[in-house]
């Protein structure tokens, strides 16, 4: 038994029921969790594969709307969010960030772009942001920024 056990218990536990009561009491690790925004399905589903391998979970939306609802929904379950900085439809990824700021809602964030202007990367980054990628995505640097973020 490596796991410390409170003296109260050795008083009244013999060794078995201590290893059987650390064993139903053991919590099941977490899985890290990523919101992966893109207006792409393609880059949607390539990217969320590479997440997937790197044992962690990952959730998608295809607009910063939908991105909106679903941090409203599981925003205590999301521990990292990964948004194109330029979307179409429903509004870009710079103003995601924009609003969550405004809401106050903190939320580690990773941009990709795959042609960034100078003015939104800087202003991303004010916006705490901790990372910027650029499209396409090497693995490996995407891989290794995911876990330095988490």
């Amino acid at each position: 038994m490596d796991e410390p056990v409170p003296h109260a218990y050795r008083n009244l536990l013999d060794d078995e029921e201590i290893e059987a009561l650390l064993e139903i009491s053991a919590r099941p690790e977490r899985r890290p969790v990523v919101l992966l925004v893109d207006d792409e399905p393609q880059v949607l589903a390539a990217m969320r594969g590479l997440i997937e391998s790197a044992g962690l979970q990952c959730l998608t939306a295809r607009s910063s709307a939908q991105a909106l609802r679903r941090i409203g929904r599981d925003e205590s379950a999301i521990d990292l969010l990964v948004t194109d900085l330029r979307m179409e439809g429903e509004g870009a990824g710079l103003a995601l960030i924009r609003q969550l700021d405004a809401q106050g809602t903190f939320l580690p964030i990773i941009v990709l772009s795959g042609s960034p202007r100078a003015r939104d990367l800087v202003e991303a980054m004010r916006l705490n942001v901790l990372d910027f990628l650029l499209k396409p995505v090497e693995p490996e640097e995407f891989l290794r920024t995911l876990k330095r973020c988490l």
